[in-house]
């Protein structure tokens, strides 16, 4: 597999972006959104050497919808800014625009096109023994994505997914120029397709879905530090409601993981279960199981396998105040280092509303890390208090 940044997809969605009607029905305004969250961490680095510090984040966002239940398009823009009180070197920025378009063409085929872009400068920090040397670096990511949906009868849909994401990074900067700038992390390129079709019976809903994901890799360094792959799955998938409003679903299949130069090969069972039960006095129990192939958010050149439980207890309170608190437990096997990190945490929260549009909350967020043959245990305490509004 070589490294390419082909648009494959962005000539599905663009002719899906102008299916819009073009005499569209006076709209409302655009929806705003912003937050500030004062925040206590005892571990702004994310390492096993723990340095508590205080930071601010601050989100915003727009958005504009124009259009029906026919036809309707929209753009959104959000930005995201995060400063340290002492370790400045952690501090990030990030903005991101898209726009979307959905034409309904006939009562059997509706059609939808997605344009995204983001950049985010990330402030992380490299550790040599027991000195951290800053680094900072640009990530851009261009996406498109284009969904067919067919309806085969009145009770079975189709959906046909197409999308590519390329993303690249600059050259990353070293703290007070200590060494020089370097390029750490390649170009990635992934091209995804995916079919999914669903029967519904009543309160239930049962179907089945296959989808391939190919990422062509930029080769960088010697060994590589990253690889290029294919991703392939297959699942049947469950869904239904009690007529106690309960909901269950239930996806079980397998995915195969191909790495470049026959590095690695293998397949292995996925599944998820999820389910959401309401209980007396306006508490509701959610809880979830999930095994697969983590390709995104790991530490291996290739990928890891990951599982993960997760459980979540909510009560609302009064019409203004609701509370919640959660567990995950979570192990992340790498495939190609071997090591096994594991994963644990719990949350608890409490929102309240003001007059329409502000909230506060109040959130803990207490997480362990452990990672095997590293020998590296990461403990962290984030507090914060939050203001959100939306107008």
């Amino acid at each position: 597999m070589t490294h390419t940044v082909s648009f494959p997809a962005l000539a599905l969605a663009l002719p899906a972006l102008g299916l819009s009607c073009p005499a569209l029905a006076e709209q409302a305004g655009p929806k705003i959104s912003a937050s500030l969250e004062r925040h206590w961490t005892s571990n702004a680095l994310d390492s096993e050497f723990a340095i508590a510090d205080w930071y601010t984040l601050l989100r915003g966002s727009l958005r504009q919808d124009v259009g029906d239940d026919e036809a309707n398009a929209g753009i959104a823009a959000e930005f995201q800014l995060t400063r340290h009180d002492r370790i400045v070197i952690e501090d990030d920025r990030s903005i991101a625009a898209s726009a979307h378009a959905f034409r309904r063409i006939s009562p059997t085929l509706e059609l939808r096109g997605t344009l995204t872009y983001s950049a985010v400068s990330k402030g992380d920090h490299l550790e040599i023994g027991p000195v951290a040397i800053g680094t900072r670096a640009l990530k851009q990511v261009a996406a498109a994505q284009a969904q067919a949906g067919i309806a085969l009868d009145e009770a079975t849909a189709l959906v046909i997914d197409v999308s590519n994401v390329f993303e690249t990074t600059g050259r990353t900067h070293f703290e007070e120029g200590i060494i020089g700038p370097a390029r750490l992390d390649p170009d990635v390129n992934k091209v995804r397709l995916a079919a999914r079709v669903m029967r519904t019976i009543g309160p239930v809903a049962v179907g089945g879905s296959l989808s391939a994901l190919f990422a062509s890799v930029e080769k960088l360094g010697s060994p590589p530090v990253a690889l290029s792959y294919a991703l392939y799955g297959a699942q049947g998938q469950l869904e239904m409601r009690t007529e106690a409003g309960m909901t269950v679903g239930l996806a079980l299949g397998a995915e195969s993981l191909r790495g470049a130069h026959g590095i690695y090969s293998g397949i292995r069972p996925a599944w998820q279960v999820k389910a959401a039960l309401p209980l007396p006095r306006d508490f509701e129990l959610r809880g979830s199981w999930f095994g697969r192939y983590e390709t995104g958010d790991s530490d291996d050149p290739l990928a890891s396998w990951l599982h993960r439980a997760e459980a979540e207890l909510g009560w609302k309170a009064t019409e203004r105040l609701a509370l919640s608190a959660g567990v995950y437990r979570e192990v992340k096997q790498n495939l190609l280092m071997e090591n096994e990190e594991r994963g644990s945490g719990f949350y608890a929260e409490a929102s309240y509303a003001f007059s329409k549009p502000l909230s506060a909350v109040f959130r803990v967020d207490v997480t362990r890390t452990f990672k095997t043959i590293l020998d590296i245990r990461e403990r962290t305490t984030d507090v914060f208090l939050g203001l959100r509004a939306q107008i």
